[in-house]
């Protein structure tokens, strides 16, 4: 339904296909623009950490705002956090800080760096650690044993025997004691 109605703005009439329309078309623009210029002066502002001009509404520019969401939720300030601890197929994995430059996974295997600590040296390459009782998340030392990998396969295990018999040993005392 077509008909004339009155402009608000300017007091002509003019042509409109709705009849709610209030503005004829040039003031309408003018009406507009006006509008985006007082929400456009209101809501710029500045950066509260480096000062560059923002977005409506925005506390940070995007580069500080990331910086401030990864700080947030480092560590224990995430939700998820174990205490840098995780366990896999029955191991445990421990969080260790990278060295600068150092590419790969950030958690290494808790038997493998007790039994670097317990020799004095890094596991030599394709060497694995054996868990002398089968239990994968008993890290104690006296647990552990390096191997080569070829002669971890072999079955029996000739040269870990005595070890296992002193871990049995060892774990009769303790259980007599409790």
């Amino acid at each position: 339904m077509s008909g004339l109605l009155v402009c608000k703005g300017c007091g002509i009439t003019f042509a409109a296909k709705r009849i709610d329309r209030q503005w004829c078309d040039a003031c309408r623009v003018v009406q507009a623009k006006a509008r985006g210029h007082k929400y456009e002066d209101r809501s710029q502002g500045t950066c509260q950490d480096c000062g560059k001009p923002v977005q409506r509404r925005a506390l940070r520019c995007r580069q500080c705002d990331n910086n401030a969401r990864s700080i947030y939720f480092l560590r224990e300030a995430n939700p998820f956090w174990k205490g840098g601890f995780t366990k896999a197929d029955g191991y445990v994995y421990i969080r260790r800080p990278r060295a600068i430059g150092e590419k790969g996974h950030p958690y290494r295997a808790e038997h493998i760096l007790i039994w670097e600590r317990t020799n004095g040296k890094p596991l030599p390459k394709s060497w694995v650690v054996h868990h002398l009782n089968g239990i994968k998340d008993d890290n104690r030392p006296e647990n552990l044993l390096g191997l080569p990998r070829g002669e971890h396969h072999k079955h029996p295990f000739p040269s870990i025997a005595p070890y296992q018999a002193r871990i049995r040993e060892l774990e009769r005392l303790l259980a007599d004691k409790t």
